[in-house]
């Protein structure tokens, strides 16, 4: 049996922090992509903006119409796509007539994104190797953008006025909603166990802002549930009691926190953090290591693999999160696209 590719973090010298009481910095991140030269450079004549109204405090529209007008000033053709309910951008793109020059561009969260990427992925051509996609972050973590350094709309815009022009990995995520099968394209992460349970409590308490990830966590970790599974990691077999099982394709996600430092997304690999069954006072004790700008790598309960594909089974469904959004349950399958996608960076 295969024998999965871990991920080992170098310690650095110990600091000194207050009461002269010794620890571990948290590691440095490493670039979001691994091949920082740009071998592309592609000139849009024509930008499908494709808006999520209802992306973090509801201000999707407002940021297309601030989109639409830059990019006209640019000579580029604006065509806004707003969507109305749920995967309704899935059938958006998956519809559009695109041609050479024309840009996807996604003005909302990670999870509109996903949405996005998985009709583009669902095409019957091959738009995905020709036409590049760009982010404008419009929703509440904006985990894919702070990594790709959008940092705002204008940033946004620039880079897609630059035209400069990457590959980014996704992977193809196989759920159950109910008695049928789904599939999601991922682009930022996936979660199962605390995280998704956290994220559960979060969504009742969108109202608190950024602040209710915390709230979250911290009532889940209280509840302290555990669970068992089969996760498969490139053929090689875990079967244990899990606190969480958290996939990453990028450094970042939630609120922004550091949960996985040495992932890029376009090193062909996704990069898996495992926390086996260990009592609450850990968990919150490497909750606050992570809160610390990631220093949970340096606690020994944490593990963190590398795969291309992963299988996780379970006794009975349970709840998973892609790229943000709550949907669907085990089994869980992924397999890693290297350079699936074009992005504007």
């Amino acid at each position: 049996m295969a024998v999965p590719e871990k991920i080992v973090f170098e310690e650095p010298e110990p600091v000194k922090g207050f009461f002269g009481r010794k620890h571990l910095p948290p590691p440095e991140k490493v670039p979001h992509f691994s091949n920082l030269q740009f071998k592309e450079n592609y000139k849009v004549k024509r930008a499908h903006v494709i808006v999520n109204p209802y992306s973090g405090k509801k201000k999707g529209e407002v940021a297309a119409n601030f989109v639409k007008e830059e990019l006209s000033n640019d000579n580029i053709k604006v065509q806004l796509h707003t969507t109305r309910e749920p995967e309704h951008a899935i059938s958006i793109v998956r519809d559009l007539e695109l041609s050479n020059g024309d840009t996807l561009v996604t003005v909302g969260g990670d999870g509109t994104f996903c949405e996005v990427i998985s009709g583009f992925m669902d095409r019957k051509d091959n738009s995905n190797e020709k036409i590049p996609l760009a982010l404008v972050p419009a929703g509440t973590g904006n985990s894919q953008a702070n990594d790709m350094g959008i940092i705002d709309y204008m940033t946004a815009i620039q880079k897609i006025t630059n035209g400069r022009v990457r590959q980014m990995d996704i992977a193809k995520t196989q759920f159950s909603i109910g008695e049928d099968r789904a599939v999601r394209y991922s682009h930022n992460l996936v979660g199962w166990g605390l995280g998704v349970d956290s994220n559960i409590l979060a969504e009742k308490m969108r109202f608190l802002g950024p602040l209710r990830y915390d709230i979250g966590a911290l009532m889940s970790i209280i509840r302290g549930k555990v669970r068992r599974a089969k996760c498969f990691i490139d053929d090689h077999l875990i079967e244990s009691d899990f606190v969480l099982l958290l996939i990453q394709n990028t450094c970042t996600g939630g609120d922004r926190l550091s949960l996985a430092p040495k992932a890029q997304v376009d090193d062909g690999k996704m990069d898996l953090g495992v926390i086996y069954h260990i009592g609450r006072f850990k968990v919150l004790k490497l909750f606050n290591q992570l809160k610390a700008q990631g220093s949970h790598v340096w606690n020994p309960n944490v593990e963190f693999y590398n795969f291309r594909k992963l299988r996780i089974e379970t006794e009975e469904p349970t709840a998973i999160n892609i790229d943000g959004e709550n949907i669907g349950t085990t089994p869980l399958e992924m397999e890693v696209k290297p350079s699936a996608l074009k992005v504007f960076h």
